[in-house]
């Protein structure tokens, strides 16, 4: 009987042995898992971190894309305010033929006058304002280019309909530069040889080309005046010539 209570206390202690090697090894195995799930977890975590970071990266410089690109537009689509033109009055001679008198500046985009104002009488009521247009490529007029940064033109001549073109009034000569784009500098040489050259440039693509030339013409727009009214000459950076009316003159004096 001892034998057997010994032998089953033996078991018993093998039992409890093995039951808490069992435990132990049920333990650590729990524990590495735990270790090795944290780790997935924090590679895991790292993962994504980097995703967002480069999900983060890639939205902000859409982001700059997209503002580059609105700036871009909007610099295309520009408008520069070249000169204003105010109808001083209108009237009938003996003969029943209408007369215009005009009196027409150039001003800034503020609609500052840079020179002093001109006045012209002109019979009929139909003005054409003739001038030499200059197109800089887009990619400079995209990027602001401080030299070709938008469309330039050189007012050439005034008249009406009644009259020959060559024998409007002059405005700009050939070898001056368009009073708009004046700042006080010395006319760069690239600039003076388009308006010395301009007809060249306008046949010569090549030419045009080197000189970041898009279309360089003549544009004549014109419009049917009425007494009282002003018109503004506006040139889009990437585009040519347009004349619009205004509700009320200005003085010359004050901004528009």
């Amino acid at each position: 009987m001892a034998e057997t209570l010994k032998t089953v206390a033996s078991l018993l202690r093998s039992l409890v042995a093995l039951g808490s090697l069992a435990v132990v090894s049920v333990g650590g195995w729990l524990g590495y898992d735990a270790i090795h799930s944290q780790s997935r977890l924090e590679a895991e975590l790292q993962k994504k971190s980097a995703e967002v970071t480069r999900l983060t990266d890639k939205v902000a410089e859409q982001a700059k894309k997209i503002d580059e690109l609105d700036l871009s537009l909007r610099l295309l689509k520009r408008d520069h305010r070249l000169a204003r033109l105010t109808v001083e009055d209108q009237w009938e001679t003996p003969e029943k033929k209408l007369m215009t008198k005009l009196r027409f500046v150039e001003v800034n985009d503020e609609g500052q006058p840079l020179d002093k104002p001109r006045e012209f009488t002109l019979e009929g009521d139909v003005v054409y304002l003739e001038a030499w247009v200059v197109k800089y490529l887009d990619e400079f007029v995209e990027k602001g280019d401080p030299a070709r940064g938008t469309s330039v033109c050189l007012f050439k001549r005034l008249y009406g309909e009644h009259l020959e073109p060559s024998e409007g009034f002059e405005l700009d000569s050939t070898h001056s530069r368009p009073a708009a784009y004046s700042s006080g500098r010395e006319m760069p040489a690239f600039e003076r040889e388009i308006w010395e050259r301009f007809w060249d440039f306008a046949n010569d693509p090549e030419k045009a080309q080197r000189a970041g030339v898009r279309a360089a013409h003549g544009d004549a727009p014109f419009i049917k005046v009425r007494s009282g009214k002003t018109y503004l000459v506006d040139l889009r950076a990437s585009d040519g010539l347009t004349i619009r009316a205004v509700d009320s003159p200005p003085d010359e004096g004050k901004r528009l």
